[in-house]
């Protein structure tokens, strides 16, 4: 549209000084005429200048313009050598329709090993999830249970195990037992631990007698708290641990099995077969892209018509090497036709968004067609004046763009056209 505005303004300049030539050698050499008569010439000749639109006697709205359409640049999206070429200039296309084929052989190689790579990452994930896993995993959770149970079980011994007079008797001998043979063994190795008569080894004898002594007394007072009801917070300690690993192995192992059977597998899960079950899951899914990404590059290779249109240029012959910002076509858009045409101030609030208007080309004479406004410009055009006779209201115009509709697709880009308003 651009370069139509710069050619009307040259053409109007043109037509200017055409214009005020006429004038001077109508005033100057032509021997006969008057002043009056010249004026009239002159403002007749700069009416039908700065009048691209005009209204006839019938209240009728006439202009004129060229139909325009989209033009889209196609252009692969990936480098490659052309093969085939499935269009010519001014071919009308559908769209979806092949228009090139690039070689796509290198790709298709590396899509086979893509595959397969895919295939071996699958069969990996599936013997680390067969069914004899899992039942090995099943029984191991069976395992787990009965671990927690056992754990629970002896924590609650220590903690609340009922009293019985012989055993708390019993408990209290063994443990007064216990108490004088360590002090017995304790007094013996004191003796010796620095008498030089005794050599090391007799020292290191009387020392494990005093830790296997010590060990003796150590059970002996858990059992009599045991039965007495004061817990040996050791051994409390000991135990709730004990139940603590049992439950977390049931619930790493519960996890690891749910995972094996489909399962999402939990961000903070560990263990051994979850680490190991989720590298394969993420071994198949880099596989499946690779091979996912491989085949839409193949796809690329295969360039169609985006929509239905019109091949305005062609710029591709098999064999050529193209690159990503290639353009091997451009393709006007048949279902997107527009004209642009300027009407002069005075009638500028006569025109409305989605007025419709009647519209004629000189290709098929006797046809009429429908357009509607779609845009009305804010914007005034100047067009150049030099005389003080011609209406301000004439001289300026705005453009007004129509969208053309033609469902027998006769009218093409670049035709010129006529445009009625029929104004109310």
């Amino acid at each position: 549209m651009k370069i139509n505005r710069k050619l009307g303004v040259w053409i109007g300049v043109i037509l200017v000084i055409a214009v005020i030539l006429a004038a001077g050698w109508y005033f100057l050499v032509r021997p006969s005429g008057s002043l009056s008569a010249g004026l009239t010439t002159v403002t007749a000749a700069w009416d039908a200048l700065v009048n691209p639109a005009a209204a006839d006697s019938s209240g009728d709205l006439n202009a004129s313009g060229t139909v325009e359409t989209t033009v889209l640049s196609i252009a692969p999206q990936l480098p490659g050598r052309v093969l085939e070429v499935d269009f010519q200039e001014g071919d009308v296309v559908k769209a979806g329709t092949v228009l090139v084929h690039l070689d796509d052989s290198t790709l298709k190689i590396q899509q086979t090993i893509a595959d397969a790579n895919l295939q071996n990452a699958k069969l990996s994930l599936q013997k680390l999830a067969s069914p004899l896993v899992i039942a090995n995993q099943q029984a191991t959770i069976a395992q787990d249970k009965q671990a927690v149970d056992d754990a629970q079980q002896a924590l609650d011994i220590q903690k609340y195990f009922t009293t019985n007079t012989d055993a708390i008797q019993n408990a209290q001998s063994n443990l007064f037992l216990a108490k004088d043979a360590l002090n017995k063994a304790q007094t013996v190795y004191d003796k010796i631990k620095y008498n030089n008569f005794y050599d090391a080894s007799a020292k290191a004898q009387a020392l494990q007698t005093v830790y296997k002594v010590q060990q003796a007394y150590d059970n002996a007072l858990a059992v009599y708290n045991l039965w007495t009801g004061v817990p040996n917070q050791e051994q409390v300690d000991l135990k709730t641990a004990a139940l603590a690993l049992a439950n977390d192995r049931l619930v790493e192992d519960q996890t690891y099995l749910d995972a094996l059977n489909g399962g999402t597998i939990p961000g903070n899960a560990t263990g051994a077969g979850i680490a190991q079950l989720q590298q394969a899951r993420i071994n198949v899914q880099t596989a499946q892209a690779n091979l996912d990404l491989l085949n839409d590059q193949i796809g690329e290779m295969t360039i169609s018509a985006p929509v239905d249109g019109l091949v305005m240029t062609r710029s591709v012959d098999p064999g050529d090497i193209v690159n990503p910002s290639t353009e091997l076509l451009s393709l006007a858009r048949l279902n997107d036709l527009t004209i642009t045409v300027y009407i002069p101030e005075d009638s500028y609030g006569k025109i409305k968004l989605g007025q419709t208007a009647s519209v004629t080309v000189d290709a098929f004479p006797g046809e009429t067609f429908t357009a509607a406004v779609t845009n009305i410009s804010t914007q005034p055009e100047f067009l150049p004046r030099t005389t003080q006779t011609v209406s301000a209201s004439q001289s300026t115009v705005y453009a007004i763009q129509l969208k053309l509709n033609d469902a027998t697709g006769k009218i093409k880009s670049g035709m010129p056209a006529d445009v009625t308003f029929i104004l109310k």
